[in-house]
């Protein structure tokens, strides 16, 4: 595979990436790009499970995850939508 090609930097800031690098480099869909010294490395974006999405949630409740939550008295009006 030749590592060096010239292409042109097309309207709205698009560069095309020769086919054969992107298949022999497994991009598909979605890149990430990270700016170096050097310029721009275009990496393969890693795939993303809903078992990963759901691994790293924010918790509902405000505070530390690992404290206990604090008991508060809920009337009938606090469950009024």
């Amino acid at each position: 595979m030749n590592t060096t090609r010239t292409t042109m930097i097309e309207p709205g800031n698009r560069i095309r990436l020769p086919a054969e690098w992107a298949e022999a480099l497994g991009l598909q869909d979605q890149v990430v790009l990270v700016k170096t010294d050097e310029g721009i490395l275009v990496r393969p974006h890693p795939k993303v499970t809903w078992d990963d999405v759901f691994a790293n949630r924010l918790s509902a409740r405000p505070g530390d995850a690992a404290t206990a939550p604090e008991v508060t008295e809920v009337s009938g009006d606090d469950l009024l939508f």
